[in-house]
């Protein structure tokens, strides 16, 4: 898997096993990092079982946060925490806190994950071993919204699941979200804020970032140069999604929107505009203020 810090990096064997593509060694890419799945109140947690099971009731409102309604309480950074990466063409960067589920919400997170269907829950402690290849699924990157501080997500999603959503990320359609609840007083789930982009499977080659799926046999023989570029961004493919981040945030929140519908729950789809510290994520990709907001109910 690379170096400890990295965000979306690939360890192969030095060759490629026999009977095994290069395209398909180039799916099993993945992110790194420590990833939290435990209780709702945060703390170090696997994330492997978060989505098994949504957190129980929560205790109380936030003790740190902002100004609250009944969707949620305003967290203490509508952007995540600066992460680092391996790779100097790619500088330490935050993301977008750009989708919101409130805590008005009755439906759980396992449910509303189900109901998505190929949305499956993807870990740092999730490595999977096809022929010596190796690979771990998503990296840690951290938020603070109770004000409590910083702290890894709770849950993360891929589109696809971990092969699948690396296949997705060569032509540049690979869509993931990380979560981190918030407990608010009389909710029995609370509010999940989630970070949600588009990424491109990319590389370093002399020096330059491009995207993976213009040299796979490269990608695969140089995995330390490999990585996940969020569309829009250099190295990245921006046909179908040239506003990673934006793009991501609005066709999520859509998809919840359609699943609910399709199990007869009650959902509505708001958007609010928020006070960012910050504008441009990985890559100088810009993201916008806009932060939709869905309340699920049974």
């Amino acid at each position: 898997m690379g170096k400890t810090g990295a965000r979306h990096t690939i360890r192969l064997l030095p060759l490629i096993a026999p009977g095994i593509s290069v395209a398909a060694v180039l799916a099993l890419g993945g992110c790194h990092g420590s990833a939290s799945g435990g209780s709702a109140s945060g703390g170090s947690a696997s994330g492997g079982s978060a989505a098994a099971s949504s957190p129980g009731p929560a205790a109380g409102t936030t003790s740190g946060a902002g100004a609250c309604g009944g969707d949620y309480c305003a967290p203490a950074d509508w952007n995540t925490g600066k992460a680092a990466t391996p790779l100097t063409q790619i500088p330490p960067f935050v993301e977008p806190l750009n989708v919101v589920i409130s805590a008005k919400s009755t439906v759980s997170l396992t449910d509303i994950q189900n109901a998505l269907g190929r949305w499956k829950t993807v870990s740092t402690e999730t490595t999977v071993k096809i022929t010596g290849i190796h690979l771990k699924c998503i990296s840690s990157e951290t938020a603070d919204v109770t004000g409590s501080g910083y702290v890894p997500q709770h849950v993360a999603w891929r589109l696809g699941g971990c092969v699948e959503g690396n296949n997705l990320s060569l032509p540049g359609n690979e869509d993931h979200v990380r979560i981190w609840n918030q407990p608010v007083a009389g909710s029995k789930y609370g509010a999940w804020f989630i970070a949600a982009s588009y990424e491109t499977m990319c590389l370093v080659k002399n020096g330059k970032l491009q995207a993976a799926d213009s040299d796979k046999t490269y990608a695969a023989l140089h995995p330390d140069a490999a990585y996940h570029c969020v569309d829009g961004g250099p190295g990245s493919i921006t046909t179908a999604h040239p506003d990673g981040y934006n793009d991501a945030a609005k066709d999520f929140s859509s998809t919840i929107v359609t699943a609910a519908k399709g199990k007869g729950w009650q959902v509505s789809e708001r958007t609010v505009t928020v006070a960012r510290k910050a504008s441009s994520g990985e890559g100088g990709v810009p993201f916008s203020p806009t932060v939709y907001v869905l309340t699920v109910l049974s």
